[in-house]
């Protein structure tokens, strides 16, 4: 560029005529693109195809395109984050206890029948509320005892989500630490405008592998009563879109369970309550870089959902897999 033509004084009409010349190079054509007809406008809108939400099969075909990808080659992250609330008596209010940060990487395969088997992986670590920074020790307010803090990292957390004669809707079958179970899948579906919100629940009561007479320190009973809460926001648009096999979300992950082995809380009166935050990802690289740095130091191979051969093994629990790799302490 003649650097000249800014130090001179220039007439409106020349001043106009050369933005006009820049705006339809530099634009990449924009003013070519503003005498086009309509109808290459509408061309460009995504089509839609209405999904009956209310049909099983659509539901959840909806689910595993909103949650995962319908294609099978294709590996989706979710992250997730937020705060670990707890309480041992019920005439005081909840106290924060912890942190955690974490994600998850899932593939789906749709089987003949219009059923999904679910490849799944998660992995998450505890941080401090005060620094925000991830730990490995931990002070319990209620015994002011140090503990080693074990991250969630649960090679392999598989589903086959179904549509069920059983429950006469859509259900899971499941390991849930040995156990095989089929469960409702309760998917609930609310729209507001061209917003469309989901929500996901698995409730569930099984054995747990980390017996009081074993695990005194460390077991919080005899049965793990869980729940899990799932809601997403997305838009209806992208969900009835027939050209693309994912939708993108945002949402909440709350989860209602017992103490966790190694807060060493027994059988203590109390529970756990997880209230986070989680959205769906491109890829691996779009990861915080804390969480991906200290995952990449100890977890690598979670990055990946697992592989088509892990259907039919065991699935991993923070208590399963704790009771892999820890030995029981000694009762006080």
């Amino acid at each position: 560029m003649n650097s000249d033509w800014m130090n001179k004084p220039h007439t409106r009409r020349d001043a106009l005529g050369s933005l006009l010349m820049a705006g339809g190079v530099a634009g990449g054509g924009l003013l070519l693109g503003a005498c086009t007809g309509s109808s290459q406008v509408q061309a460009a809108t995504p089509r839609r195809v209405p999904v009956n939400l209310a049909d099983p099969a659509q539901s959840l075909r909806t689910f595993i395109k909103l949650t995962g990808d319908l294609d099978p080659k294709k590996e989706t992250p979710g992250w997730f984050g937020g705060t670990i609330f707890s309480d041992t008596r019920r005439d005081r209010p909840l106290m924060p206890l912890i942190g955690v940060e974490g994600f998850g990487v899932v593939r789906t395969e749709e089987q003949p029948d219009g059923s999904f088997r679910v490849f799944n992986r998660e992995c998450a670590f505890y941080k401090d509320l005060k620094t925000g920074e991830f730990i490995d020790t931990w002070i319990n307010p209620y015994t002011k005892e140090v503990c080693d803090v074990k991250p969630i990292h649960n090679l392999t957390v598989n589903a086959h989500l179904i549509v069920s004669k059983k429950f006469a809707g859509t259900a899971i079958e499941m390991d849930f630490d040995g156990t095989l179970m089929e469960v409702p899948l309760r998917l609930g579906w609310e729209n507001f405008g061209d917003k469309l919100f989901s929500t996901f629940e698995v409730h569930t009561a099984f054995p747990s592998e980390l017996t009081p007479e074993k695990w005194p320190r460390e077991s919080a009973g005899k049965v793990l009563r869980i729940a899990e809460i799932f809601q997403r926001v997305a838009s209806l648009a992208d969900v009835e879109n027939p050209d693309t096999t994912s939708a993108d979300y945002s949402g909440t992950w709350t989860r209602l369970g017992p103490w966790l082995p190694w807060m060493r809380q027994g059988q203590a009166d109390g529970s756990l309550l997880f209230r986070t935050f989680m959205t769906k990802l491109e890829g691996i690289d779009q990861l915080p870089a804390g969480l991906r740095k200290i995952t990449e130091e100890r977890l690598p191979e979670f990055f990946q959902a697992p592989p088509a051969s892990s259907w039919g093994s065991k699935n991993d629990s923070s208590f399963s897999v704790y009771a892999k790799e820890s030995t029981p302490l000694p009762a006080k």
